[in-house]
């Protein structure tokens, strides 16, 4: 068994803070990691694909974060691992969907070719490697719908953790 861990975070700019009081409160942003110390958690951000750190986080200002460590299979934990880092090799390619975060927010599925928003890209890794069993598009969840997912799934063992 191999651990990963889910990120929640809460930021403060303005489509976080949009998205804040869209969504009932809670977190605007969601990142997926490797490892039971992660030193580096993979997300969407406006930039794109993004290779964030705690560190990189208290910078931005974030206060208020919640921490989902999930142990899962090796084979699980290797198909997350290989997603992210085809990612990773062809970030260029990619770009951040302010368009889909509408479309989420309305619950309208949608697929845009390499184009993501952090929630949605979480989603989508947990559902294709097999750690998650999702009951609706990835495009439709917002990082408070991932609480929901992860502590509806059975098997799973979760700490909760502020890490910031």
């Amino acid at each position: 068994m191999k651990q990963i861990s889910i990120l929640l975070t809460k930021y403060s700019d303005r489509m976080s803070n949009f998205i804040y009081h869209i969504t009932g409160r809670g977190y605007t942003h969601s990142s997926i990691a490797l490892g039971e110390d992660p030193e580096e958690y993979y997300s969407f951000n406006y930039r794109g694909f993004a290779v964030e750190t705690i560190e990189k986080h208290k910078k931005r200002g974030v206060k208020n974060s919640l921490c989902f460590k999930i142990q899962v299979s090796d084979e699980v934990y290797e198909t997350v691992k290989e997603q992210i880092q085809a990612f990773q090799a062809n970030r260029e390619e990619y770009s951040y969907s302010t368009f889909g975060v509408f479309l989420c927010l309305l619950q309208i599925p949608f697929r845009f070719h390499k184009s993501y928003f952090c929630s949605q890209f979480v989603a989508e890794v947990l559902s294709k490697s097999g750690a998650a069993n999702l009951t609706k598009s990835p495009s439709c969840y917002t990082p408070n719908h991932l609480i929901s997912l992860l502590e509806s799934n059975p098997g799973y063992v979760c700490a909760l953790a502020n890490v910031i």
